[in-house]
């Protein structure tokens, strides 16, 4: 009986020094990144089923495209680009000549567009992973989203119409990142208010089929809105953007006095905790499993 307890005393301690040990490991974090290439444009349009069609504009930055897509344009609407075409691997169309106001085109390398397309998939993977913090069917009418603080996941599930003409605020502080996982279609004639935030804190993962985003006049929208979908399309009418547009697989349609005011690409600084948490509490149920299969010999 007395070895069983100076047993059972020593295994309290070793349990206790274990615990205190896995307490004290640092908590690992990966951040959600946009990778080196995706910052750099206001927008991309790389892939074997991608394309961009513009006839308005300006577009303020740059545009990438390649790896398959294809870019075309036609005169007026104050079409331009204030930064250059670049061009990666192969791409139809006319790269945006057509444009009232011809943008330089500059040919790169072609692992740019290969891996701005792989940055945009692992993004959209990684945004979609995410446990949400706020979870709604579909958005419409008057809405606050409010930040914690910290990493805001907002998941949107309808497969349907997902956002319709909401009069949506994004508010928060500096340190608030907002990731928005939208499942169906984000259709909007109605301007997104930011309160303490600003576009490069928000990102748009556009993860449906067909028409994605829509707009028409009335509209003001700020992030970065992202597509991954062989068939996901942008539709605009009379946009009004502060962000980025980066679409892997489909169509973005930028006519009709659409207009990207000021390139700010998604920019996160909030690391994203991996899984060490949840790590811990496996290896803590385990140890704890370990104890009582311990203390069952040690009666017997």
């Amino acid at each position: 009986m007395r070895l069983a307890r100076e047993q059972r005393a020593i295994l309290r301690r070793r349990t206790m020094r274990t615990v205190m040990f896995l307490a004290g490991l640092p908590s690992f974090a990966a951040p959600i990144t946009m990778g080196s290439i995706l910052p750099s444009y206001a927008i991309v349009s790389v892939g074997p089923t991608a394309s961009l069609n513009v006839n308005s504009g300006p577009i303020v930055g740059s545009v990438l495209v390649g790896d398959g897509s294809t870019a075309t344009s036609s005169g007026g609407g104050n079409g331009g680009v204030t930064g250059s075409v670049d061009v990666s691997g192969t791409a139809g169309g006319d790269n945006l000549q057509n444009l009232q106001n011809p943008p330089t085109v500059n040919l790169v390398s072609p692992t740019v567009g290969m891996q701005a397309f792989s940055d945009a998939a692992t993004l959209s993977a990684t945004a979609l992973a995410l446990i949400a913090t706020q979870t709604f069917t579909s958005i419409s009418g008057n809405q606050t989203i409010t930040g914690n603080g910290g990493l805001n996941v907002i998941n949107i599930t309808s497969t349907g119409t997902s956002l319709q003409n909401p009069d949506l605020t994004i508010a928060g502080s500096p340190s608030d990142l907002f990731v928005f996982n939208v499942a169906g279609l984000f259709n909007t004639n109605r301007p997104i208010t930011l309160n303490g935030v600003n576009a490069s804190q928000i990102l748009w993962n556009l993860t449906g089929t067909g028409t994605v985003l829509q707009t028409s006049g009335g509209n003001v929208l700020f992030g970065t809105f992202l597509a991954t979908s062989n068939t996901a399309r942008f539709q605009f009418s009379s946009l009004n953007l502060t962000g980025e547009l980066i679409n892997t697989g489909g169509l973005i349609q930028f006519v009709s006095n659409s207009s990207s005011k000021i390139g700010v690409p998604f920019a996160p600084t909030t690391p994203i905790p991996e899984p060490a948490t949840a790590t811990l509490l496996l290896i803590g149920t385990g140890l704890a499993s370990m104890v009582r299969a311990t203390r069952r010999k040690l009666r017997l």
